[in-house]
């Protein structure tokens, strides 16, 4: 083996032009799939980073009513499954909170995470120092946290001290109990947090609300419990929790999911069909390579029939050939792991960030295992076939060819179905991206139901710890929106919470005066909505009727709320909304929970608005003004003029810190880059498969340039006698162009059909837009049947520009 390796290097070395681009075609599929399953690696493959990964379960609720599988849960729910559960060793419940560290030389915005004590022994991971809070901390009154590695590095500088020392966290002193390892991160997916509390204490108004839904759970499985029967008991226990609680708890019931697949269960379709895209562009540079084999093969025939005169057999030879190829592949897959390894920065830099464990991919072990796997596949794809063409018996013939060597209706057969491959495999890659690239064009023209041009957004936060009584939120919003409505170049200042695009949604139920009651369990529910009177204004949000909030409309005054068209047509059908009433069930914050909410008034109708994707339709919301219902939390949305002013931060901090000096003041953000958050994956599969596809159709178009042009050499003296006998150079070209597309056609038939077949496992990823899109199939076709005639267009000039008498001497 190791002689017929040097032989093959020693055969390689002598035609370096052949080998060269036999390497960087095989670099370049090699390489790419490498990239892509170093992803695939790092966010399908990889176990979560937790002992006994696999016993990690996903709980969400579920409700009949909205057919909605992901739903979160209630505090006295999560309590009441984790005491009844006999499946789970341990279930915790999290949600996202934030807080400014303060009494520091500049204040900073932090993220972390409010989570029950059972968050430790679920992921049964232990702080790197110190100690983690427990059962006893989880009450309303515990002042505790523990920071993350990044943050005891970053914003503490690795104090050695950390623990037992107090910091202030929105006005309120906090005790560090420990400190994570590093590379601890949970959630895994999404923004890293800096610190983890104690649930209660974050969200004290909501710990005993059965009606707040809000919490996500997550939980370990007993030993040598299923999944299965960890969902069936869940179920059991929510219809209890349902009969006990029929107000907030009829038609809601609970789904249990592996936490890896919960967490990767999104993005999987898309980098499965990506990696398909790959593998597509490997067999198409495969097949490139084997004609180029095909093509040295043939012009090797009478060295091959001499050495198989002398008594080499044929497993010899082939094991020969199949060195060399060998060889390709192995330096292609050396030349392919520096294109991965290149890629994979761009991965990390322009990849959207919602792909969990992104930041995780590299070169290690199971990729370099792969890339040798995809080698030896290469090899045996595109050496193999060749190698056995080339030895078949034929050997007074190929002795008697002299150099040159046959050209045998076999070897124009197999290269004219390695064509149809590639053309084949490159339309059905250009469809995809084809209709990946609609999809996110529709996508991208959807209307959000407001203008999100020229409108900066900033979240503000009054701490509750300086801010607990609600009328200080109402004056400081009241204060600071009109003197930034003023602004030089400005033409609009409101706010509302939670804001479209913001990551937040909360939802009430309610019920319309005048109609009878529901059921429990089947109450009307509609997105709700806190805004200020100038909000629809700043956010270009059209009035369809009525009238919009005003400063008459105070908290001594009658309720009112506004809707959008999608609230009235659905629950006012054929009629007007305004002038009806609705009484809220649970959402109205400005009433104690003990007391009833009043009726509300609907004085205005505006257009819907996309809260959270631009691909899902609006949905029903209703809006209370916040001079009613005031809220220590808003997004504020200044409009500006198409000059855009400079220097709007600064005159937003100062008027803040008008109100308060010592509030932290986030930086105005486009409205755009919000939306645009929400396209990085679209953008980023669309990107991806369109790059792939033109690849494939580049290498297509090369394989087509080559066997044309290998053609035309091996037929020269057939033309010469042709053209001696009085064809035109015309003739000639339609000779070549005929038998080139005849082939690209059956190439292109194949294509369509595989296309129809394959894309509709891509359906899932579009937006409106057809598996079946005439159009995109026809732009498709056009563009590969372009550039299949320009790759044989050259040849072709070739062929006509033959001389007849230098032709005929040809040998």
């Amino acid at each position: 083996m190791i002689a017929d390796l040097k032989f093959a290097l020693r055969m390689l070395a002598k035609a370096p032009g052949f080998s060269i681009i036999a390497i960087l075609t095989l670099a370049l599929g090699i390489g790419a799939n490498s990239a892509i399953f170093s992803v695939i690696d790092a966010v399908l493959l990889q176990s979560l980073p937790f002992p006994e990964p696999k016993q990690l379960v996903a709980i969400w609720s579920q409700t009949t009513r909205e057919n909605s599988e992901k739903e979160t849960e209630s505090v006295p729910d999560y309590v009441d499954l984790r005491d009844q559960s006999e499946t789970l060793s341990a279930l915790a419940a999290y949600t996202r909170t934030g807080a400014v560290l303060n009494n520091t030389e500049e204040s900073r915005q932090l993220y972390g995470l409010a989570v029950t004590s059972d968050i430790f022994p679920v992921l049964g991971v232990s702080p790197a120092r110190g100690r983690v809070y427990t059962r006893e901390n989880d009450n309303i009154d515990a002042r505790v946290l523990v920071l993350t590695d990044y943050a005891w590095k970053t914003l503490f500088n690795s104090d050695p001290n950390i623990v037992g020392k107090q910091i202030s966290l929105s006005w309120r002193l906090y005790t560090v109990l420990g400190v994570m390892p590093p590379g601890f991160q949970f959630p895994v997916e999404g923004e890293r947090a800096d610190y983890l509390q104690p649930l209660h204490p974050a969200v004290p108004d909501l710990v005993n609300n059965r009606d707040g839904h809000f919490i996500r759970m997550i939980g370990r499985l007993k030993s040598g419990v299923s999944i299965q029967q960890c969902d069936a008991e869940m179920k059991t226990i929510a219809a209890r929790l349902a009969q006990q609680y029929p107000k907030s708890n009829t038609n809601r019931s609970e789904r249990v999911f592996s936490l890896h697949n919960d967490i990767v269960g999104d993005v999987r379709p898309a980098l499965i069909t990506i990696l398909a895209a790959v593998v597509f562009v490997l067999l198409i540079a495969c097949a490139n390579v084997a004609n180029l084999l095909l093509a040295r093969a043939t012009a090797r025939q009478r060295e091959i029939a001499v050495r198989t005169a002398l008594g080499a057999s044929r497993f010899r030879i082939v094991r020969q050939l199949l060195g060399e190829g060998f060889l390709l592949s192995i330096f292609g897959a050396a030349g392919g792991l520096f294109l991965a390894w290149w890629g994979i920065d761009l991965l990390r830099i322009f990849g959207p960030r919602d792909v969990p464990r992104l930041g995780e991919i590299s070169i290690n072990a199971p990729v370099f295992a792969f890339t040798l796997i995809a080698a030896i596949f290469s090899t045996l794809v595109f050496a193999l076939i060749p190698a056995l063409q080339v030895t078949r018996p034929n050997l007074n013939e190929s002795l008697q060819e002299g150099n040159r060597g046959p050209v045998g209706p076999e070897s124009h057969y197999l290269r004219r179905l390695l064509i149809v491959a590639q053309v084949a495999l490159s339309l059905l890659l250009l469809a995809g991206a084809g209709l990946l690239i609609k999809s996110f064009a529709n996508l991208r023209a959807t209307k959000p139901g407001f203008d999100p041009s020229r409108a900066l957004v900033a979240n503000l936060i009054l701490p509750k710890a300086k801010y607990p009584d609600p009328e200080k939120h109402r004056q400081f919003f009241e204060q600071i929106l009109p003197k930034l409505a003023v602004l030089p170049g400005v033409e609009a200042a409101g706010a509302a919470f939670p804001m479209p695009f913001s990551n937040n949604d909360w939802g009430s139920t309610f019920s319309i005066v005048g109609q009878p009651p529901r059921p429990p369990g089947q109450e009307l529910e509609a997105s709700h909505l806190t805004v200020t009177p100038d909000y629809f204004r700043a956010m270009g949000t059209p009035l369809l009727r009525g009238r919009v909030f005003n400063s008459r409309d105070t908290k001594d005054l009658p309720p009112v709320v506004m809707v959008n068209d999608v609230f009235a047509q659905r629950f006012f059908p054929g009629g007007s909304a305004i002038g009806q009433q609705i009484v809220l069930i649970h959402g109205d914050n400005s009433q104690p929970s003990n007391q009833p909410s009043p009726p509300k008034e609907i004085v205005g109708i505006v257009g819907g608005s996309r809260h959270e994707s631009l691909a899902i339709a609006p949905l029903a919301e209703l809006y209370i003004p916040a001079s009613q219902d005031p809220s220590r939390r808003m997004d504020v949305v200044i409009r500006t003029t198409p000059n855009k002013p400079s220097g709007l931060q600064g005159s937003f901090r100062n008027i803040v810190h008008e109100f308060d000096k010592d509030l932290f003041v986030p930086t105005l953000e486009p409205l755009e880059n919000r939306i645009g958050l929400t396209l990085a994956q679209p953008r980023f599969n669309m990107f991806l498969l369109g790059t792939f596809a033109t690849v494939a159709m580049i290498l297509a178009g090369i394989g087509i340039y080559g066997v044309i042009a290998y053609t035309v050499a091996q037929r020269t003296k057939e033309i010469g006698i042709r053209m001696a006998l009085g064809a035109q150079k015309i003739d000639m070209l339609t000779m070549i162009l005929w038998q080139s597309f005849s082939v690209i056609a059956i190439g292109v038939i194949a294509g369509v059909l595989g296309a129809l077949a394959v894309t509709r496992l891509i359906s899932s990823q579009l937006y409106n837009v057809s598996t079946n899109d005439v159009s995109i199939y026809a732009i498709v076709i056009i563009v590969l049947s372009g550039a299949a005639l320009i790759a044989t267009y050259f040849p072709a000039r070739r062929a006509m520009a033959v001389d007849p008498i230098v032709a005929l001497r040809y040998e």
